[in-house]
């Protein structure tokens, strides 16, 4: 079965459960969103270890609030991009500049906004399957240069 992208949403920041989920309910949870995509799924270990370096807050009484889930829906994407600590230096950088829910709800519409666009507004026309992943894969490697590029600037 061939996946397509436009299917790809994530749940509104309001959407997200604050009633206090359990690890195992939090990956249920997660991956019913992203669990089907390549590299995206997330495992209750890997929770742990993103509590352990700090990434996330520890849960309280083993329970993960909204603002937790959140924060694990946005690393188990942008893990397959960046590395774990360029993840806790956009985390740190959000932190300052608005609120959890803020920096979340951007970050979803700018997703489905980017999926809708199919995020190739200057694609070149062409019915080749094989061009346009060409045309995908050079994109991903631009934007992957350019993130390479400002974390490797301290600022």
């Amino acid at each position: 079965m061939k996946m397509q992208i436009e299917h790809f949403s994530l749940p509104a920041y309001q959407e997200i459960p604050d009633v206090g989920l359990y690890l195992d309910q939090v990956t249920k949870y997660i991956n019913g969103y992203i669990g089907q995509w390549p590299g995206m799924s997330l495992t209750p270990s890997m929770i742990t270890n993103y509590v352990k370096l700090k990434i996330v807050e520890k849960p309280v009484r083993k329970t993960y609030t909204r603002a937790q889930i959140a924060r694990f829906l946005f690393i188990a994407i942008a893990k397959s991009v960046l590395s774990m600590e360029q993840i806790r230096k956009v985390l740190t950088m959000l932190e300052t500049c608005g609120t959890q829910e803020e920096g979340y709800t951007a970050f979803a519409k700018d997703m489905q906004i980017l999926i809708q666009e199919n995020g190739l507004q200057k694609k070149p026309k062409t019915d080749q399957e094989e061009m346009t992943l060409l045309w995908n894969v050079t994109i991903a490697i631009v934007h992957k240069l350019m993130l390479d590029l400002y974390f490797s600037q301290e600022k």
